[in-house]
């Protein structure tokens, strides 16, 4: 089941459903670098941390490096971002 017991989405998943929706989102990495432009990654090292701006999407990731699950919400907000 790609959802954690408390409905985050992973990812992979993230990117599954822009590309379902007709979006070119090709990786995680690719994902990761429209949520950086986005301002809710950060890049650390080799990892990537949270920012304060998605404290309405992460639901308990936030702060730490390479969080992997986001609230399902987060989906409209990336394709809002990329249709513009």
């Amino acid at each position: 089941m790609p959802y954690n017991y408390k409905g985050d989405l992973y990812k992979r998943e993230i990117v599954k459903k822009l590309q379902d929706v007709g979006l070119d989102v090709k990786s995680v990495n690719a994902l990761n670098k429209i949520m950086e432009k986005m301002g809710l990654l950060i890049h650390y090292g080799n990892g990537w941390g949270t920012t304060d701006a998605d404290a309405k999407f992460s639901m308990w990731h936030k702060g730490v490096l390479n969080s992997d699950l986001w609230h399902p919400e987060l989906v409209d907000e990336i394709a809002k971002f990329l249709k513009k």
